[in-house]
């Protein structure tokens, strides 16, 4: 017993301590399927003893008696002027109107989202925080989607580590050193094919690929001005701040990066949402019990709403479900529903993480959403995914090479599509298959997510991450390639090989007239 007493003892001894600190978390992002991620670290750091403060549009406790070391500022009027800027759009989910990338990749999809973040930063309880002077932190999170509030850093002369709730962007993987470019190997999660592409394709997404560089520089310039604009021209740049920038966490795995080479700055987290699977409320438990053919879900996420749809793509979904021999769970949020299909039972909600593990789901279709294919994989459900936005094309472009499940085109998909689609997945073994293998990949770690981000917060908290940042880091990709090098040296070659050229002609008319020349006679 006193031996088993002095192991413990020792063990506890060698685990690295951290001192409870405080920690100040900024999510401005108003998606749940965003900020379920980020709470999760930010509940376990709480658990862990640390203090928090965090600014998000979802609070997740009470506030008549939250924990003593956990402190939220609710943003939640974000989903206001969030919902505004799906109206500005005009009429969303027509056919041929779903948010492609060159919508997305404009000065007005720049302009909506930076001014989220600055009437977020302009609400009292926000304001009163950033002016407080006698505030200290030891440690900031801030989401990875965008750069203005990079100034948190400023004002509270704290360390940062970025926390994407989906893969990285471009411009945060440089700050990191990890500028390892390919338009084809490597592609920002923009991008909407990328893979088996025709030699014209490739011609098309290596533009894309610049386009978005071209975006997230454009997006930059404006945060800058609104920094200067808001806290005055001796404000640090963005370029400045991300120098204060230690870690960036991805809730991504490295399959869906193509296993793209990082520092170890960069942290995968892939499914560190995910928790215990809970019990099925009873009713859908026997619904889903009693079906005798099994269960197609169908979800498009917490962004796409399916009242928002346009009568004509709302009927290829309606026409599609009483065509396919299965059962159909459909989350649709609104009430005025054209006559439903006898096979199928709606909801405004499911507990998506449970209902997925359930027997007799055959086949997720999704909008491609990360979380989601996490859930999906997690629970070893094969997809069809119909991509709407953000990264779900990149997403579902994943399925097919993956061989996981199939992809449909919003844009151009007919009933016929979908019940093909679907069978498909079901009636061919492989995708279930396909799914379980990877499954047991991303499940095969040495710790789990949560335990991995936890420890590598407080591994910045004890040593901080200068140590970690690779000497890349804050070097764009064509600094990196040594583009203005190359260019001299080949502008210089050039010159020289011109002046050659000349000099030989040279050469050779003098000699040819040399011996052109007749002597004089005498």
């Amino acid at each position: 017993m006193l031996r088993a007493s002095l192991l413990i003892l020792l063990c506890v001894q060698l685990v690295p301590q951290v001192e409870p600190a405080r920690i100040l978390g900024i999510f401005p992002m108003p998606s749940i399927s965003h900020q379920v991620v980020f709470r999760a670290l930010m509940m376990e750091l709480a658990k862990r003893g640390h203090e928090l403060v965090i600014i998000t549009p979802n609070p997740a406790l009470p506030k008549n008696r939250p924990p003593d070391n956990i402190t939220e500022i609710d943003t939640s009027e974000a989903y206001q002027w969030f919902g505004r800027i799906f109206k500005d759009f005009g009429n969303l989910f027509k056919r041929g109107a779903i948010i492609d990338i060159d919508r997305m990749l404009n000065d007005e999809a720049i302009t909506s989202m930076l001014d989220i973040v600055l009437r977020e930063f302009d609400l009292p309880e926000v304001q009163k925080l950033l002016k407080d002077k006698s505030l200290k932190f030891d440690l900031v999170f801030l989401e990875a989607m965008g750069n203005y509030h990079l100034v948190a850093s400023h004002i509270f002369n704290a360390p940062v580590i970025l926390f994407s709730s989906f893969g990285g962007y471009q411009e945060h993987l440089e700050a990191m050193g990890a500028v390892s470019v390919h338009p084809l190997y490597y592609p920002s999660f923009y991008r909407n094919k990328i893979k088996n592409l025709s030699f014209f394709e490739k011609i098309i997404q290596i533009y894309l690929e610049y386009k978005i560089y071209h975006f997230e520089r454009l997006k930059r310039q404006k945060e800058n001005e609104a920094l200067r604009e808001r806290f005055g021209p001796d404000v640090p740049s963005i370029e400045e701040m991300e120098k204060n920038v230690q870690m960036l966490f991805l809730n991504s795995h490295p399959i869906f990066a193509n296993n793209r080479p990082v520092p170890p700055s960069v942290v995968y987290l892939g499914a560190l949402h995910l928790q215990p699977v809970k019990e099925l409320p009873q009713d859908l438990k026997t619904y889903l019990d009693n079906s005798s053919r099994g269960v197609v879900y169908v979800s498009l996420g917490s962004n796409v709403r399916p009242s928002m749809m346009h009568r004509e793509f709302l009927d290829v979904f309606l026409n599609a479900f009483e065509a396919l021999p299965y059962d159909i769970l459909w989350k649709f949020d609104g009430e005025d529903l054209p006559k439903l299909p006898k096979n199928v039972k709606v909801q405004k909600w499911f507990p998506q993480r449970d209902l997925l593990v359930h027997p007799k789901i055959k086949v997720f279709v999704t909008q491609g959403g990360l979380q989601s294919t996490d859930e999906a994989i997690a629970s070893a459900v094969p997809l069809v995914g119909i991509p709407m936005m953000g990264d779900q094309w990149y997403n579902v472009n994943k399925y097919v090479e993956l061989g996981i499940g199939e992809e449909l085109d919003s844009y151009t998909m007919t009933a016929d599509d979908l019940v093909n689609a679907v069978n498909k997945v079901i009636a061919n073994g492989s995708y279930k298959k396909n799914v379980e293998r990877l499954r047991d990949v991303i499940r095969d770690q040495k710790e789990p997510p949560l335990e991995r981000a936890v420890w590598w917060t407080e591994h910045v908290l004890r040593h901080g991450g200068a140590h970690l940042r690779a000497a890349s880091a804050g070097v764009t990709w064509s600094e990196y390639l040594m583009a203005d090098v190359i260019a001299v040296v080949t502008a210089a070659a050039i010159l020289a090989l011109a002046l050659l050229v000349c000099t030989c002609r040279v050469i050779v008319r003098a000699t040819h007239r040399s011996v052109t020349v007749k002597p004089k006679q005498s």
